[in-house]
């Protein structure tokens, strides 16, 4: 394991870019069915697919049909996340490009409008801060004699993307990135008990005892990391220190809690953001 104590005296450079992950795209490829009985399924499930394709198109351009499909259970019921608004702009400050969630068909109508309310309110504040550091930027550039021609505009982006949504939480993250002389990034996290109407905390639920149980399941899975892995994890750091009621998670498409720590809390930089699904009974 590494001694925090030198690296927490250097500085780091300004012009740091963060670590960006990469996904990766699976494709499986299905052998043809020779079999009749399996061609006639195969036959039955094209059907279907344009079926269902067709009951999309028709939701998107017809209010009469939307509203009838609306009473019934199943379709009228689901909670989705979609985009409520879209833009883009340009100035010889900055670039900006935004897209804004919201949450709809909830079936808690004052709750939904709150919620969405504050994640317009919060992506708002994230622009406008962005942008009074863009403000700052040039005037320091100008300040210390740059050519305002010679100004690299910042690039301010907000996005979200949906970790998981069934009928019992709906889990999703807002993301701004800063581009300029460095990647800056930061996260916000939305994790929403759909029956209560309640934004979790890990407290809620794992219980008053949330950070030995969080701890204990990352410092298992600690301990399965190789050397390799191990050489970059701080010597000193205690996982019950870094976690609160505060600390981000989102819940995944299985029902299981996913910790975040943050570059530099848990390891050296190199490692990145962590990531470890908590298992209550390790």
């Amino acid at each position: 394991m590494i001694d925090k104590s030198q690296y927490d005296q250097t500085e780091i450079p300004q012009e740091l870019d963060m670590v960006v992950s990469g996904s990766i795209w699976e494709g499986r490829s299905q052998r043809r069915k020779r079999e009749k009985t399996r061609g006639c399924l195969k036959r039955g499930g094209i059907a279907l697919t344009a079926g269902f394709a067709c009951l999309v198109l028709l939701l998107n351009l017809s209010p009469t049909v939307a509203r009838a499909m609306s009473q019934i259970p199943f379709l009228g019921e689901l909670c989705r996340v979609v985009t409520f608004r879209e833009y883009h702009y340009t100035d010889e400050l900055k670039y900006v490009d935004v897209r804004i969630p919201k949450i709809e068909n909830w079936g808690k109508t004052q709750l939904e409008q709150r919620v969405n309310l504050e994640i317009q309110k919060k992506i708002h504040d994230c622009v406008q801060e962005s942008e009074t550091i863009a403000q700052d930027y040039y005037e320091a550039f100008v300040a210390t004699g740059g050519n305002p021609e010679d100004f690299h505009p910042m690039g301010i982006t907000v996005d979200y993307e949906v970790k998981s949504l069934n009928r019992k939480y709906a889990s999703f993250v807002i993301w701004k990135c800063e581009s300029f002389l460095r990647a800056y990034e930061q996260r916000y996290y939305y994790n929403i008990d759909l029956q209560s109407g309640r934004i979790l905390s890990l407290k809620d639920w794992f219980g008053s005892d949330y950070r030995q149980i969080v701890a204990r399941s990352v410092e298992k899975d600690l301990a399965n990391w190789d050397e390799d892995q191990q050489w970059a994890l701080w010597e000193d750091v205690d996982a019950e220190d870094l976690i609160s009621e505060n600390t981000d998670f989102y819940i995944n498409e299985e029902d299981q809690v996913v910790v975040l720590f943050p570059r530099y809390s848990l390891a050296c930089g190199a490692a990145g953001r962590l990531e470890f699904v908590i298992n209550s009974e390790a």
